[in-house]
Parts: C-alpha cells; sequence; structure tokens
C-alpha cells in the first residue's frame, strides 16, 4: 500500500449496511448533517452495468460552518460539505476521510481554513467513537 497524508483510513468490524448505520449516528451526535449521499455501487451498475464492493459516499457538514466559510469566501462551499466514504461488505468495512493537510493545502484564507479544520476535527471525533484509526495513510488515487 502505498503511504501519504492525503486520506485517513478507519475500520469498522460490522458489516456494510450496519457501518453506514453507525457512521450516520455518530455523525448527527456531532451535530453534523448528511445533505447528499451518493451510492457509488448503485450509479456504477446503472451507468456502466459494472459490479462494484458497496461503496457509499456521505457529504457531510454543518450549515453554520458553511455559513461562516461562505460569508467571508464564496469559494469555501467547494470544501463543505466533506466527503466520508464508506466501503465494506457483509463482514468489514472502511470508512476514508480527506486529511486535514490535504484539506489545507494551497493556502486557504484563514475564513475558510478554520472552520474547514473544525468541520473535520468533528468527523474524525464522530468517526473515533465507532472506528479504529488505521495507521497508514493512502495517496488519493492509490
Amino acid at each position: 500500500m502505498i503511504q501519504g497524508p492525503s486520506m485517513v483510513t478507519f475500520s469498522v468490524a460490522e458489516p456494510h449496511q450496519t457501518a453506514i448505520r453507525m457512521v450516520r449516528t455518530a455523525l448527527a451526535q456531532e451535530g453534523l448533517r448528511i445533505p447528499v449521499e451518493l451510492d457509488v455501487t448503485t450509479r456504477i451498475k446503472q451507468e456502466l452495468g459494472a459490479g462494484l464492493a458497496a461503496c457509499v459516499v456521505l457529504y457531510v457538514d454543518d450549515p453554520a460552518l458553511l455559513l461562516e466559510a461562505a460569508v467571508f469566501h464564496r469559494g469555501a462551499a467547494l470544501l463543505i460539505p466533506q466527503p466520508v466514504v464508506i466501503s465494506g461488505n457483509d463482514r468489514y468495512t472502511e470508512t476514508i476521510v480527506r486529511s486535514v493537510e490535504a484539506l489545507v493545502e494551497g493556502g486557504l484564507p484563514a475564513s475558510v481554513r478554520e472552520p474547514l479544520q473544525n468541520l473535520h476535527a468533528r468527523i474524525v471525533k464522530a468517526m473515533e467513537t465507532i472506528a479504529e484509526r488505521e495507521g497508514a495513510q493512502l495517496i488519493a488515487g492509490a
């Protein structure tokens, strides 16, 4: 496995559907919302006819943080909500989020950086209540 600072992976020792419910609950307990959900598996099957392991992307935000960031810099809407990938099978599930380093690269203005770091910290905190953080971090696209 190639290592780098782009993503943080969490292991959930539960089937995919159970893990999705656990992630939703943990995020809600942190006061976070999921305004958009993408079922990657179904979309790939419908669009390309290809089979794929169960994979869902939850786009997570806190409307107040989004407002705070967007008031000062409209481009914040490109980064909030944050994607959380949940992929697994009937025995084991991985949850992947971007690393905070990957989020703040590129010299974001402080008005965007702070709300983004706050959101990221809350997502990670939620994940740590239900999953084990893996030591290795993946490079995007690996």
